[in-house]
């Protein structure tokens, strides 16, 4: 199969203008201006814009070729067997608005440094095409919520998901720089369950509707995880791969422990180990008879539960039935005149009522480049509100 490029890099349209006029970016996608956490990156290095995802306050996981040179490209493609990435882009460089324009009046925040995948073979373009920029500053979450990976949890062919990036909506690169998302979406193919040519297994192929520009976005599934990040695809936004997420967790997860300690606040959770899915931290103690009572579908004893583990524990009042795997409320403490025996370290055995939750040959990079954007050329932050001049 021959996969012909987009997603990072080919002549763009004048930016969007102040008055926010919508343009089309992912291809039969819509306006997206709620998820702030998938921002617009602009690398000042190449004249380019990309996408990526604020995971934690300080830290955008992108496509690698956002943030390098590549070598052994023909004709704006990628080989799979020679295409290798070469020279870094200085951090300093590039930088990252959680508007949902790339324009001249959005809020910049600079990078300051660039954390690349491991190993001796990382500078293979397919497979590796994944890296993580960290900030100089901490985006507040008052501006923006940083969106949890999926580390923990593998894909599977046919799962739905959703994308979001600040592409083109086709191969000419019309309306590429404002946010846009597509929902209904489905999986066709997981790691070594895609054909090995064109597919490695730290990669998958999604559904379409991904364009130039989208390099370095998202995909989400229906808990808004991140599980991909958008590499390559064919002529026609169609064939998209993706980097998996789930296949470079442990790097992500250090680089972003690393970050934290850089940016002098508590790693996320799921950094250090603690489960993705937001039903390990969803509230307790509801009354309910059934469990369509409860928002994790679960009810023990005439209480609303969730899910524990040695590492997704239980909160005060609580503790985790081993057989069950789920917070069980403790009983009340007896009156201190009373005498009698505490009783509050057991877990009664109760009766759990539990409704299991629904489990909702030659591309090129999705790099969008920003030639014909003269007022992006020449970028200039300033501290407060930074502006493209």
């Amino acid at each position: 199969m021959g996969l012909a490029a987009t997603a990072c890099s080919s002549a763009l349209e004048e930016l969007p203008d102040d008055t926010g006029e919508a343009r089309d970016a992912i291809q039969d996608g819509y306006l997206d201006d709620g998820d702030r956490a998938v921002v617009g990156i602009y690398n000042d290095e190449i004249g380019a814009i990309c996408t990526g995802s604020l995971i934690a306050p300080n830290v955008v996981l992108t496509a690698r070729h956002c943030v390098s040179d590549m070598a052994n490209e023909r004709d704006g493609q990628i080989t799979c067997r020679s295409t290798k990435f070469t020279d870094t882009h200085l951090a300093r460089r590039i930088f990252v608005t959680t508007d949902a324009e790339i324009g001249r009046s959005s809020r910049y925040y600079g990078g300051s440094e660039i954390v690349l995948l491991p190993g001796t073979e990382a500078d293979s373009f397919c497979g590796n095409d994944q890296a993580i920029l960290i900030l100089d500053e901490l985006i507040p979450e008052s501006e923006a919520v940083p969106l949890v990976p999926r580390v923990d949890v593998p894909l599977e062919r046919g799962e739905e998901y959703y994308a979001i990036g600040f592409g083109a909506t086709n191969d000419l690169s019309t309306g590429a720089g404002l946010r846009r998302r597509r929902d209904n979406l489905f999986i066709d193919c997981v790691a070594d369950g895609c054909p090995a040519s064109v597919v490695k297994p730290t990669e998958w192929v999604g559904d379409t509707g991904i364009c130039e520009g989208d390099s370095g976005g998202p995909s989400l599934d229906l808990m808004h995880r991140v599980i991909g990040v958008t590499s390559r695809g064919a002529e026609g936004c169609e064939y998209p791969i993706y980097g998996y997420v789930y296949g470079w967790a442990e790097w992500i997860k250090e680089a972003t422990v690393h970050a934290a300690d850089l940016g002098g606040y508590t790693a996320p959770r799921w950094a250090t180990g603690f489960p993705t899915d937001p039903i390990y931290s969803a509230e307790l103690g509801g009354a309910c008879e059934q469990p369509e009572q409860c928002s994790t579908n679960a009810c023990l004893d005439g209480h609303c539960t969730r899910p524990c583990t040695e590492i997704a524990t239980c909160p005060s009042g609580y503790s985790c039935n081993d057989e069950l795997g789920f917070c069980a409320k403790l009983p009340e403490p007896p009156p201190e005149d009373d005498g009698e025996g505490d009783g509050a370290d057991e877990a009664p055995a109760g009766s759990c009522s539990i409704q299991p939750r629904p489990d909702p040959t030659k591309p090129v990079p999705w790099l969008l480049g920003a030639a014909g954007l003269g007022a992006v050329a020449s970028l200039r932050r300033r501290r407060g509100r930074d502006r493209l001049g």
